[in-house]
């Protein structure tokens, strides 16, 4: 994640101490027919409504249902990114007004000029951070790279403990770490040794891939995120299932 203003931390644990929660609401919104299970009802979509206004007119029904249960909001680009600049800068107003900071989930990952225009657009849009990969490279090095990441070494170091280690160097803001099974407590103990307390760690993977809660409270150090995303986000009762995760985290943070 790569901030603005260079303030983010501040601005999570703002919104964390504020709403008593570390939960990250992810927004990954399929249109009706994108695919066959966990899309948006075609009620958003009636009346002649466009994708964008019905895309909006979702988000304002999820926001009102988990503002007081998360502190984070994270758009996932490769949902939205049909809408116009008019559009992101209404949802994070929105976001803002609720007290809540806004991560754009766009894995940006190009050469230097490529990925400033990136930030650019994305900080015209409003967003406080924004989700990036740390190795640009053509496909035959990506494909290669991602079938070893765990075990890859770089400059003497496995692959997790060289990022990990050049954002507390280069005082980045947060990193991803993902909270299944192959990453193990010894990991994210490590992962939080060589990035440093003050950075963020966004962790996926607690919903629907049934990630294990214990481990990354109990491990990933006091500044943390929890993204859900489509536990939440295509449950029945939008509000009650954003509650049910805030309680169990801060159960589980809390009691440690």
């Amino acid at each position: 994640m790569v901030n603005y203003d260079k303030d983010f931390l501040r601005k999570y644990q703002k919104a964390r101490d504020e709403k008593d929660s570390i939960l990250c609401a992810g927004f990954d919104p399929a249109i009706p027919n994108q695919r066959e299970k966990n899309t948006l009802s075609e009620k958003y979509f009636m009346d002649n409504k466009s994708v964008e206004e019905g895309i909006i007119a979702f988000f304002e029904e999820f926001l009102e249902s988990v503002q007081d249960y998360c502190c984070v909001i994270k758009p996932n680009n490769q949902y939205i990114f049909h809408m116009g600049l008019k559009s992101y800068q209404k949802m994070n107003k929105m976001i803002h007004n609720q007290g809540l900071i806004s991560i754009l989930d766009q894995k940006l990952g190009d050469i230097g000029s490529t990925n400033d225009s990136g930030f650019y657009w994305m900080n015209e849009m409003g967003f406080d951070a924004v989700t990036y990969s740390p190795f640009a490279g053509n496909i035959a090095e990506s494909l290669n790279a991602a079938h070893q990441v765990k075990n890859a070494i770089v400059e003497g170091q496995k692959g997790y403990e060289f990022i990990a280690g050049r954002m507390k160097e280069l005082n980045g803001d947060g990193i991803v770490v993902g909270a299944t099974g192959h990453v193990t407590a010894d990991d994210l103990q490590k992962i939080r040794e060589l990035a440093g307390n003050d950075v963020v760690m966004l962790i996926p993977g607690i919903g629907k891939q049934q990630g294990d809660l214990e481990k990354v409270i109990h491990f990933g150090g006091e500044n943390v995120l929890l993204n859900v995303s489509r536990a939440i986000l295509y449950s029945e009762n939008l509000k009650e299932t954003a509650k049910k995760y805030n309680d169990q985290f801060n159960e589980v943070r809390k009691g440690k």
